[in-house]
């Protein structure tokens, strides 16, 4: 018969013997496994080692031990508390990536817009002031879906330069 978690985390607490904290490991394989297929910008590998650190943690910090559901809630709670943190962080790293990716210099604006029609650099300067499409249509008297193909016209261009 195998043992409770509560059981194999009183005797790993108590000897620090690492195979009771590979018991848990196993135990909570699926639900750690299943956070780090989740944490998409690091390695599942990297994702799956933090993961397990987290467990580690939550074993450290517990108090009382005798509730096996409250053990159980206690270790759910703690993996996906490190989940949020580790998907914030991938959320932040990400945009601050892009923000560098997509960072141009005044000089490569100023040349990009020298090849753009006296339309196109109005609306790409009503599109940095945070016009709508239909907004735009309106200030210059077009369509909105003018305004759209053109605005595609100008983005598609430049990213292919």
């Amino acid at each position: 018969m195998e043992d409770s978690v509560s059981l194999l985390i009183n005797k790993f607490l108590d000897t620090g013997n690492e195979k009771y904290f590979e018991q848990l490991l196993e135990r909570f394989s699926p639900l750690l496994k299943a956070y780090a297929r989740k944490l998409y910008y690091l390695d599942y590998e990297d994702s799956l080692q933090e993961l397990s650190i987290s467990l580690f943690e939550a074993i450290s910090k517990m108090k009382t031990i005798d509730n096996e559901y409250a053990c159980i809630s206690y270790i759910k709670k703690s993996i996906i508390h490190k989940f949020t943190k580790l998907y914030h962080l991938s959320v932040d790293t990400q945009q601050n990536q892009y923000e560098t990716e997509h960072c141009i210099s005044h000089t490569d604006l100023i040349n990009s817009l020298k090849t753009k029609t006296p339309m196109e650099r109005n609306i790409i300067f009503l599109i940095m002031q945070g016009y709508s499409d239909e907004e735009i249509g309106e200030k210059l008297g077009y369509t909105r879906q003018y305004i759209n193909r053109k605005k595609k016209k100008i983005l598609h261009t430049d990213g292919s330069q």
